[in-house]
């Protein structure tokens, strides 16, 4: 069964990256280091937290170095850098240092000591990663805000996305914990198949609010077929992959509009280049289409609503870029999850 209409909503909303567990093997040393990072869901701007038991090899601690103590070469010579307390053990000879007043070996005191270190990313067509003081640099990248990757040895790292929620960061590190004497497979695998990942980080990351990546798209007019036979399911396979012949459950179109507005602190730009990125082909989004909008004699004038709500994929879209405080915006979908004909009061 087709069904057309006019009105509803669909909210674009973006997946967070799982937890990743990575190796230091991973890091890329050289004059300006970098993550070799596989996943792809972590994107350019993305903030992110990253972890490591022994300290993070972000060059945020004392002087410029990176706050990881054990993580520094002992002698000079070969890839892993040293750290100031070289000097010390220099100074005296080879083994021995002649000022028993300066730090003999890496410590808080010299490098400085953290476990945990918020930044924002930047993905460059190798697929290797550099880290950013702020999301429009990480963004643009190139050496403005760059925060320095620095060549030491942090062990069993994690990365994730960012998060304020209370809890979050302590979880992370409880993680790590769990999985830092366990073989990573590559240097790189989803924690989730190394051990459990506490609740509190799988729930942050399926709250939209927090994810902060949220636009909704009010519909003008939308086409809905409901029954899965009647679909050209190899078209689709195509389109959306193999995969999505198995959750198939309708497909269809709709027009809508999306708020432009300037909001105070927000960039435009970054606004855009987030709403293309929700857009793309095979983007997940959550829709409902309006049947019934019942209005009563008095206030409130509308008393009830009638709609079918279900997830979709994105298909081809298309986005109308002009700079207008509305932003319009056509898309084809297929729907791949229960279609459920709901009312809201």
């Amino acid at each position: 069964m087709a069904v057309l209409g006019q009105f509803g909503i669909v909210e674009l909303s973006r997946e967070w990256p799982a937890p990743t567990a990575l190796t230091d093997e991973r890091l890329q040393r050289g004059a300006t280091p970098s993550l070799d990072l596989s996943d792809l869901a972590f994107q350019s701007g993305d903030e992110v937290l990253l972890v490591s038991l022994r300290g993070v090899p972000l060059g945020i601690g004392i002087n410029g170095a990176a706050p990881c103590p054990d993580g520094h070469a002992f002698w000079t010579g070969g890839a892993t850098a040293v750290g100031p307390a070289l000097a010390a053990r220099t100074s005296g000879g080879t083994f021995w240092s002649a000022n028993t007043s300066l730090p003999f070996w890496e410590s808080a005191s010299t490098v400085g000591f953290q476990q945990t270190a918020t930044a924002y990313i930047h993905r460059d067509e190798m697929d290797d990663v550099r880290f950013y003081s702020t999301e429009l640099n990480a963004i643009n990248g190139g050496a403005t805000g760059m925060i320095p990757l620095r060549n030491i040895s942090p062990g069993p790292m994690l990365i994730l996305p960012a998060s304020a929620a209370a809890g979050y960061n302590a979880a992370a590190l409880t993680l790590l914990q769990s999985i830092a004497d366990i073989d990573i497979p590559d240097g790189e695998q989803p924690a989730e198949n190394l051990a459990a990942v506490p609740e509190i980080l799988t729930d942050t990351a399926a709250d939209v609010a927090e994810r902060g990546w949220l636009r909704q798209c009010d519909l003008t007019s939308w086409v809905f077929e409901m029954d899965a036979s009647t679909l050209d399911h190899d078209a689709i396979g195509q389109a959306f992959g193999e995969s999505a012949k198995g959750v198939l459950r309708g497909a269809g179109s709709f027009d809508g509009e999306i708020d432009h507005s300037y909001v105070s602190g927000e960039q435009s730009g970054l606004g855009m280049l987030k709403l293309m990125m929700l857009t793309q082909q095979g983007s997940k989004a959550r829709a409902r289409f309006q049947l019934v909008e019942q209005r009563s004699a008095t206030l409130p004038l509308v008393s009830e609503r009638v709609f079918y709500e279900t997830d979709i994929l994105l298909g081809k879209t298309t986005v109308n870029a002009s700079a207008t405080d509305v932003i319009a915006m056509s898309a084809q979908f297929i729907a791949t999850g229960r279609i459920r004909l709901a009312k809201q009061d």
